[in-house]
């Protein structure tokens, strides 16, 4: 078994890894750096019969003959380049994640040849192990800001390998996955982890149920309720619906149907993604509410009303990363213009360098490679799993 990292060792966003065997060679994630070269730019496509071809800024290009791509979910920085790939490559995603990617997508550009691309995705189950030539692929359902992420397990050659995806332990299905990787202890020879959250000194890694608790005692002060946040975090947006009880949750009809993707996928046990007050907003009258709105759209249209007759019972709370915030802060700052009560509640859909340390105390593996990080040096797993840290450059091979 052989691993190779295209990219991914030294920046966030953008990982794009080989796993191969004698026999079979598989791609995980094909996404856009975040940071660093090449992030925010288009791709110059490259094909070739059984090839996965794709050319970026900052020389990236792979060559080499593949049999699948398989994704961990669907964010953009894990799947922008997925439209670079050969036609006739397979790939994969799982079931939940590929409908909601697929509707996002079809919203945006219906005809676009991304949207083609993704419908022809193929779905995998959590949990339910499928064979790649002679690979065995095994979907573990994990925590992250993104519905359906999936870690996978690769195992073929008498060798295992996790790549966790992204992933946390704080989110609403964060009591799922320490006990998930329990059960690998000691049978990983690698471990691939992400480390976003290694480049910043003090993130946010509170819980979503608390996240959702600071928002219910602000929505006991204010009658009427804007929360904004990514049109895909589905965490999110069930925090502050459980946060809105007693009232009534509106959204626009698309984000309603990306409700009712979520809610035929809920996972068992976790019935905060039943959202059973959601509806589609026509007009709430004098009715307290909470309403999902985004940057986009005709949203402005529907708060000025309240800017205008309800200054002290009007709340707009905002939630996203310091990056995207940076992006769409001109944005945010329209869409609240004249709103004195304006408040950011937010929690990483990563994990947290503690809980990174968990993981991989859980699994206690062989060897442990971090990517999808700024910072692979400050990986601290304690003494006894430090020195089986391997830190990699864009590139390199690594050979089980």
């Amino acid at each position: 078994m052989e691993i190779k990292i295209y990219r991914g060792t030294h920046q966030i966003g953008g990982c794009i890894v080989a796993i191969a065997s004698g026999k079979t060679r598989i791609l995980i994630d094909m996404g856009s750096p975040l940071t660093g070269p090449g992030s925010g730019s288009g791709p110059v496509i490259a094909t070739g019969t059984g090839f996965a071809g794709l050319s970026a800024m900052g020389g990236l290009r792979i060559e080499e003959p593949y049999d699948a791509v398989i994704f961990t979910h669907y964010h953009k920085d894990h799947t922008d380049l997925l439209d670079c790939a050969a036609e006739n490559i397979p790939m994969y995603m799982g079931k939940a994640a590929r409908a909601l990617f697929l509707a996002a997508q079809r919203h945006k550009s219906p005809d676009s040849e991304m949207a083609r691309r993704i419908a022809k995705i193929r779905d995998y189950e959590e949990k339910q192990s499928f064979d790649i030539g002679d690979l065995k692929i095994t979907p573990i359902p994990t925590d992250h800001s993104a519905f359906g992420s999936c870690m996978l397990l690769i195992e073929g050659e008498g060798k295992r390998i996790l790549h966790t995806g992204d992933f946390r332990l704080h989110g609403i299905q964060g009591d799922r996955v320490l006990p998930a990787l329990q059960k690998l202890h000691g049978t990983v020879d690698v471990l691939l982890i992400e480390g976003t959250n290694l480049s910043f000194h003090h993130p946010i890694t509170v819980s979503e149920y608390h996240l959702s608790d600071a928002a219910g005692l602000l929505m006991q002060r204010f009658p009427y309720v804007f929360v904004q946040c990514g049109v895909l975090d589905f965490d999110r947006l069930a925090a502050f619906h459980l946060a809105s009880a007693g009232r009534n949750f509106y959204c626009d009809p698309y984000q309603m149907s990306l409700l009712e993707i979520v809610r035929q996928n809920q996972p068992e046990g976790y019935d905060m993604y039943g959202f059973d007050r959601a509806r589609v907003w026509l007009d709430s009258g004098t009715e307290p509410f909470c309403m999902a709105v985004r940057t986009g759209g005709d949203f402005r249209q529907i708060i000025e009303p309240y800017v205008k007759s309800e200054p002290e019972k009007t709340l707009f709370i905002y939630s996203m990363s310091e990056g995207y915030l940076k992006e769409h802060m001109t944005a945010v700052q329209k869409l609240t213009k004249g709103l004195r009560y304006v408040i950011k509640l937010h929690t990483s859909g990563h994990s947290s360098i503690e809980g990174l340390r968990r993981a991989a105390e859980a699994i206690f593996p062989g060897a442990v490679i971090p990517i999808h990080t700024e910072y692979p040096e400050r990986l601290n797993l304690g003494s006894q799993l430090n020195s089986r840290i391997l830190r990699l450059s864009d590139g390199d091979t690594w050979e089980l």
